[in-house]
């Protein structure tokens, strides 16, 4: 009896032990080899003397590429057509089956623009960034120069992934992938207001009043500077949910309606936001611009 007790004890004492718990001894290694086999880990040395240099990382046998890492499209990878020149055409990649590019790869690119090319270039394309403003030796280029506007889209691509100027404007090869660099094209070809392909002007009929064209505006009349339709502070009032708020001004409290959205685009001084600078000059844009951007203006929530 005594003999099955003791038995039964160990049995118990074994059980728990195998349950696990809290101890500041050494765990219990049964097939030690298993937890310590001799390996090689990226950026160690190695320890299994495996190669005569030390290194555990290697570099790939020469002549080989990686699985994935082919990129034999010139024209996505690099840009060029079948004759090695600048493309004038987007990869089918980046489009849709009737070859129009989906809106939200171009707001993809407005984004991954207003990161790496707006410091430089300003939020509007006109050159106008705030790095500008501290003085370059090269002037960063105005996006809706002549000479941009009919760059075909291979060479707006090779100047995001090799840079241009002789290092003035540098790679960004590194920070901005493939299929970002052809999304930041397909937006400056929106913020030029011209074709992607055949570089044409895309005309806007002046009478037309809308909201696509009041975005078209926001940005081709560089409101986009400074008034941000996110929230962001910038130099003057962000967009977003100003439709019909009342705000202070230099003239007392103004509800913003359509009434005090043109007095601002036609007079700014009269009714200066409190808190921001009397910094806008008078814009005399026509009517149906007007109307289109209160438009736009509305739909910011």
């Amino acid at each position: 009896m005594r003999r099955l007790l003791s038995l039964t004890a160990l049995v118990v004492a074994a059980i728990s032990g195998c349950r696990g718990g809290d101890s500041e001894l050494p765990p219990v290694h049964l097939i030690h080899n298993m937890d310590t086999q001799e390996k090689v880990k990226a950026y160690r040395k190695d320890i299994a003397g495996i190669f005569s240099d030390g290194r555990g990382m290697r570099a790939p046998p020469e002549g080989t590429v990686a699985q994935g890492q082919l990129d034999e499209d010139d024209l996505y990878y690099r840009g060029v057509d079948a004759k090695g020149e600048p493309s004038k055409v987007l990869p089918a990649q980046l489009k849709n089956p009737d070859g129009t590019v989906p809106e939200k790869v171009v707001r993809r690119g407005e984004n991954r623009y207003a990161i790496y090319c707006a410091p430089c270039h300003g939020l509007a394309g006109d050159g106008k960034g705030p790095v500008a403003s501290r003085g370059l030796e090269i002037p960063p280029a105005n996006l809706h120069d002549e000479f941009r506007k009919t760059m075909a889209v291979g060479k707006l691509y090779a100047a995001i992934a090799a840079g241009v100027n002789n290092g003035n404007m540098a790679s960004y090869a590194s920070q901005i992938p493939v299929a970002d660099r052809w999304a930041i094209v397909a937006y400056i070809c929106e913020l030029q207001q011209v074709s992607c392909e055949d570089r044409k002007v895309i005309v806007i009929d002046p009478n037309e009043v809308s909201v696509k064209k009041g975005e078209q505006l926001y940005k081709a009349r560089a409101c986009v500077t400074c008034h941000s339709i996110d929230g962001t502070k910038l130099v003057g009032p962000t967009f977003k949910g100003v439709w019909g708020k009342t705000e202070p001004t230099s003239a007392g409290d103004v509800v913003v309606d359509a009434a005090y959205v043109k007095e601002s685009i036609l007079n700014p001084t009269a009714k200066v936001t409190t808190g921001y600078p009397p910094a806008m000059p008078p814009q005399a844009l026509p009517d149906a611009e007007i109307d289109s951007i209160i438009l736009y203006l509305q739909t910011l929530k």
